[in-house]
């Protein structure tokens, strides 16, 4: 393995669609899927009322983790972020964060134009931002073979 730039690790949070977060609810770990943006050194996403969210707010650290794999060749990447989550409370905050994620899923929504019909996202969701107090990455590097990857076997 080896470790990737500040750099890299930006591109990976950029590019990548998927997100995986992991908190600690009802004294177990509990990771889940999230689709998120990268914006001014934190991840926001959008979440509603359950074990997440109440996680955050009972002040639970949080851990997320984005990944890369390639089928052709074996290599990957992945980016671990930790920080603190709290929901966005600023309307001004919260409406550029909805329009980035917008923005990064237009494929899958359509168009960012196409939002002047109701919005998708339901109404008792909440933006949450994780400021990014560490970030490290890294890459499968080279020295392995495609049958050991993604591992130290």
């Amino acid at each position: 393995m080896e470790p990737t730039t500040h750099a890299q690790c930006v591109r990976l949070l950029a590019e990548e669609p998927v997100a995986h977060m992991g908190v600690i609810s009802e004294e177990d770990p509990y990771v889940t899927a999230i689709s998120f943006v990268h914006y001014e050194d934190a991840i926001y996403f959008r979440t509603g009322p359950g074990r997440r969210l109440t996680a955050i707010q009972d002040g639970s650290r949080v851990c997320i983790e984005v990944s890369r794999y390639s089928n052709d060749e074996g290599d990957w990447e992945s980016v671990l972020a930790w920080g603190s989550g709290r929901v966005v409370e600023d309307p001004g905050l919260e409406a550029d964060v909805i329009g980035l994620l917008l923005l990064k899923y237009r494929e899958v929504f359509g168009g960012v134009l196409a939002f002047s019909r109701p919005s998708p996202l339901a109404s008792e969701e909440v933006v949450v931002e994780v400021p990014i107090v560490e970030m490290t990455g890294r890459a499968s590097g080279s020295g392995f073979a495609p049958t050991t990857k993604p591992g130290r076997l």
